[in-house]
């Protein structure tokens, strides 16, 4: 039960801290209580459409905000990737409501703020927080001639579409989220050079043999191919993330693939010279692409 003592923006406060610790259920109890407490203010109701998992129930979060304040630029962008991910019916109604929108914005452009969120509040609490106020025309941190309305929810810089992504907590600039991912890579510079050795020496033993094989089925080799791509990919990936300790690094995946390359090409000469056959490039081809999905999807 909610505290009688605990304001809204406390409650925003309280919802935005569980957002930003991952636990999506409380924010979205909170978000909820928020909106209760006041269905006029559009910063519980953008928090809400960030804590909830539906499609649909996102789209009438958003709805929701634009009926408060048409011109709110980050629910604006947010139907229109809606829109985008829609079915052909459930777009056409997004861009009614965006349509709708925009025109009653045309037809008043003085009543509502330029950024778009402010809370019209229902007579409560709903001034008394910054996060909800109106604000000035913004301009994004990345592009200065480019105007915005949106900001990253951790750092607070303003952003464009083009600089923001739309994440399960809300919109966040990409400085942002790569700092977020650098905690998962812990690669040190000496794992590159191993990994990348050994994915060539990998490619080069294992491409005659895997050419010489499919070779012996001719054209149907293709057919053997779509079978051992995946696996001996899988099996490479395996090898390599082993021979790094299982470390991962930002680029592990696109190092892995340059190096396979060139082992392969290495390889496929050695078969071609040592062992006087020439590999169906067809069925290699195949073989080659499927594997290399399976390692750069492992190693990313």
């Amino acid at each position: 039960m909610e505290e009688p003592t605990l304001t809204l923006s406390e409650l925003l406060a309280e919802a935005a801290a569980a957002a930003g610790l991952g636990d999506r259920a409380e924010a979205e109890r909170l978000y909820r209580r928020a909106t209760e407490r006041s269905p006029g203010n559009s910063a519980a109701w953008l928090g809400l459409a960030a804590a909830v998992d539906g499609a649909e129930e996102k789209r009438a979060c958003y709805e929701q905000v634009l009926a408060i304040n048409p011109n709110n630029g980050e629910a604006r962008a947010a139907l229109q990737r809606l829109a985008r991910l829609a079915t052909p019916e459930q777009a056409s109604a997004i861009q009614t409501s965006l349509s709708n929108a925009a025109a009653l914005v045309a037809a008043d452009p003085t009543r509502y703020a330029p950024a778009g969120s402010p809370s019209t509040g229902n007579g409560s609490d709903d001034h008394e927080q910054g996060p909800v106020a109106a604000q000035q025309m913004l301009f994004c941190a990345n592009h200065p001639e480019t105007e915005t309305t949106l900001r990253c929810n951790r750092c607070g810089k303003p952003v464009c579409v083009k600089c923001v992504e739309l994440t399960d907590v809300g919109y966040r600039c990409k400085d942002c989220i790569r700092q977020q991912q650098n905690t998962f890579f812990n690669a040190e510079t000496k794992d590159y050079f191993v990994l990348a050795l050994v994915s060539f020496i990998l490619a080069a033993v294992a491409a005659p043999i895997i050419g010489y094989v499919i070779s012996i089925f001719g054209f149907f080799g293709w057919i053997l191919a779509f079978v051992l791509g995946p696996t001996v990919g899988g099996t490479a990936a395996t090898i390599i993330r082993r021979s790094i300790g299982r470390r991962r690094g930002r680029y592990m995946g696109v190092i892995a693939i340059i190096a396979i390359l060139l082992g392969t090409l290495l390889g496929v000469l050695i078969g071609a010279a040592m062992l006087g056959f020439f590999p169906n490039l067809l069925a290699l081809g195949i073989f080659a692409f499927l594997a290399l999905s399976t390692i750069y999807a492992t190693l990313r």
